[in-house]
Parts: structure tokens; C-alpha cells; sequence
């Protein structure tokens, strides 16, 4: 067993939460250390995810390694394979995409919230060495949610070695006699990850905890939402304190709402961002992201575009209408079709904000009627059909707001 004394061996203060923990275990040190490390603490119910992904001719070998192991640390085991043709470009994004869509949907089907993951000070720097190469990756944090949506709704990543050097981790390995796989992707001078970890060799960086996200408490003083509007995906921001934000913060809540409120799963490009920033104060009307982007009357209206809504297909993903509303039956656009609404549904939406009418989903079937509940309107009662929960808000403050511990989530 590896020590108590190890590195990163103390969870209590990060996984402060009830239920079960999974763990992501490739078989490298990194993870195989962490693994030893939560099985010690013991504190959880642990649960072993691992993902093949298909490339490697001994990946299958790799994945019976892990298996064993899971078993000598009597943990269950949960196995998912890559299947099918693997991209000729963009392999890296496409592995990390089928990676964690297969992880939180075993998480998901396990009751599992939180999936820790091995990254360590090192991958801190060298993250930040790739942004110098030109590369978009982000720095890792202590907690994210789950990056694929919609199937990581719900899913946390905790990353409780990002104190500790690689180096580290595999001095404890050693002295355990646990062993570990060495991919030898990672010494392939193609990959830049790979040729950071080179030119690095293992100089971990000083910015481990700098983060640009915001207490809860903050992000809630700079919402506005009397009316509860968020509850249907309207998210606004009071347009002074926004601006007095230090700018990579401002920039950072504004991509991820508009993200969060197009029901997309990715960050526009930080020109793009960046530019919107400086014209927003203008009161013209923008698109980014699948959501459009408004001050007036000192707040910033951010929402989903209408318009845009099955622009690039079917909408309704499982159970997930255009990546804002979990429903239980198939759903359109207000946008699209309201005339079979009935006069309380037709009532509600003249109630809302213009911009936001088109965008919310009316059940079909034996006639349509709004997905959600019906509020705000005088003598008027909700409506108690809602088949629809709004994730907008729910996964904007799941990205932007600090957390520090299990509990915060």
C-alpha cells in the first residue's frame, strides 16, 4: 500500500460530500498513485473507471492491469472500450471527447458525482507551456464539471494531486513496489504535450492556484433575476460591476454564459470574446456561442438565439432539448409553433421578454403545451403538467463559481 504520508493522500477537506467516488485509472503512475492513495483513505465507496481507447495494439493489456489492480484492492472495476473508426485528424480532441463522454456516462449509471482524476503540478506546467506554442488548453483545476455535455450533466472532476510533482507520486509507487504503465505516447516528439514534458522535465509551474472564476456569492450579486427568468435560460448580468471585473474574469463569464445559455458544449475563440466584451457597452445586439448578447437599461441580457434553435438538426439529444432542457417526451420550439398553446400558455409567453419567447420547448403530442411551469402571471396557477428542468443556470454557475470542497458543488 502506499503510505498515508504520501503525497496528496489527505481527501477529507476536497471530498467532503456522501456517496460514491469514482476514480479514472489509465494504468500510468500518476493515476495507478492516486488510486492506492483514495483506496488508504478509504472513507467512500470507490469505484475504478477505465477507459480504452483502441489505439494501442497492448491497450487491451493496459486495461487488465488496471483490472488487477482494482482487484487486489478488493474496488470495483468498470471497463468502456472506444469502438468504431477513429478520426485521421483531430485525434487528440476526439480521444478526450469519447474519454470523458464514456466516464460520465458510467459515472451517471453508477450514482457517481465526482470522478477524481491524477493531474499533477506538472500538467500545470505544462499546460502553460503549450499555451506559448500556441495551444488552447486550459489550466487544470482542483474542480470542474464534467467538459462534454449533455452527458456529463451533473458529473464533477475533482483533481486533488495538482500540489504534487509527478516525480513525486512515482518515488511512492516505487517504494510500494506497485508498478505502472509508461505509454510511449507520451515520449512521441510529435505531440506537444509530449515535447513539453521533455523541455520541462519535470519543473512544475507556480500558478497552481490562481483560478479567474468567482465565489457563488459573487457570481449571485452580479445576477439579475427578480422574475426567476433565469429558470427558462435568461441569464443577465448588472452591467457596472461586470465592467469593473478584472477583464480575464469579465471574459471568462461572458463566454461561459453564452455557452451555458446556447445549450452548446464549446468556448468560442478568445478573440472572438474579447471583441464582443468591447462592443456589448454599445447596446447593439450580438450572437456568440448559439446565444444572443444585449445591454440595455444597465444589464446584459444573455440568452438562447431563437433562430438558431435545430438550425443544425434535431434539437432533442436523448433526453436533452437543444442542450437547455432535460425532458421526458419529444418537444418544438415556441419559435417555431405556438398557435396550439392554450390561452394560459399563450398568456405566459406574452408575459415574457420578447427575446426569450421563441426559445423554450412546448411538449407535442396530444396538443401542445409549454414544457415548464407556468409563474408570474396574475391568478395565474402553474402549470401542472411540466415534463422539463432548465440547466441553463444550474451549469453556468457549475463553471464559473469557485469551488473548494464536495460540499460547494
Amino acid at each position: 500500500m502506499i503510505d498515508k504520508a504520501a503525497p496528496g493522500s489527505e481527501f477529507g477537506a476536497l471530498l467532503d460530500g456522501h456517496g460514491p467516488v469514482g476514480v479514472a485509472v489509465s494504468g500510468g503512475g500518476d493515476s495507478v498513485a492516486l488510486l492506492y492513495q483514495l483506496a488508504e483513505w478509504g472513507m467512500r465507496p470507490l469505484h475504478v473507471l477505465h477507459f480504452d481507447h483502441g489505439v494501442h495494439p497492448d491497450s487491451g493489456l493496459w486495461a487488465q492491469k488496471v483490472a488487477a489492480h482494482a482487484e487486489h484492492l478488493r474496488l470495483q472495476f468498470h471497463a468502456t472500450r472506444w469502438m468504431g473508426d477513429k478520426p485521421t485528424t483531430g485525434m487528440s480532441a476526439a480521444a478526450r471527447f469519447a474519454r470523458h463522454a464514456a466516464l460520465a456516462a458510467t459515472a451517471r449509471h453508477l450514482g457517481i458525482k465526482v470522478i477524481c482524476l491524477a493531474h499533477t503540478a506538472d500538467d500545470i506546467a505544462e499546460a502553460a507551456y503549450m499555451r506559448t506554442q500556441g495551444s488552447n488548453v486550459g489550466t487544470p483545476r482542483t474542480w470542474s464539471p464534467s467538459p462534454v455535455w449533455p452527458q456529463g450533466r451533473g458529473v464533477f472532476l475533482c483533481r486533488p494531486l495538482l500540489d504534487v510533482r509527478r516525480a513525486d507520486l512515482r518515488d511512492c509507487l516505487t517504494q510500494a513496489g506497485v508498478t505502472w504503465i509508461d505509454d510511449p505516447a507520451n515520449d512521441n516528439p510529435q505531440s506537444l504535450r509530449a515535447r513539453a514534458r521533455q523541455v520541462l522535465q519535470g519543473r512544475a509551474g507556480d500558478d497552481v492556484h490562481d483560478d479567474i472564476r468567482l465565489a457563488r456569492a459573487e457570481i449571485e450579486a452580479l445576477l439579475h433575476d427578480p422574475e426567476g427568468w433565469s429558470g427558462l435560460g435568461l441569464l443577465r448580468f448588472k452591467a457596472e460591476p461586470f465592467y469593473r471585473m478584472p477583464k480575464d474574469v469579465a471574459l471568462h463569464l461572458l463566454a461561459t454564459a453564452a455557452v451555458c445559455a446556447g445549450g452548446g458544449d464549446r468556448l468560442p475563440r478568445g478573440d472572438r470574446i474579447e471583441r464582443l466584451y468591447d462592443q456589448v457597452p454599445g447596446g447593439a445586439s450580438h450572437t456568440l456561442a448559439g446565444a444572443r448578447i444585449q445591454q440595455a437599461h444597465g444589464l446584459i441580457h444573455i440568452h438562447r438565439e431563437a433562430g438558431d434553435i435545430g438550425r443544425h438538426g434535431d434539437p432533442q439529444q436523448g433526453d436533452m432539448w437543444d442542450g437547455r432542457f432535460e425532458l421526458a417526451r419529444q418537444a418544438i420550439a415556441t419559435g417555431r409553433d405556438r398557435s396550439g398553446l392554450n390561452a394560459a400558455g399563450q398568456a405566459f409567453l406574452k408575459w415574457l421578454p420578447a427575446d426569450l419567447r421563441g426559445t423554450l420547448p412546448a411538449v407535442t403530442g396530444s396538443g401542445p403545451h409549454l414544457a415548464l411551469p407556468l409563474y408570474g402571471v396574475p391568478g395565474q396557477k402553474h402549470n401542472e403538467t411540466v415534463t422539463a428542468t432548465c440547466w441553463v443556470l444550474a451549469r453556468f454557475l457549475a463553471s464559473a463559481c469557485r469551488i473548494e470542497r464536495e460540499t460547494d458543488l
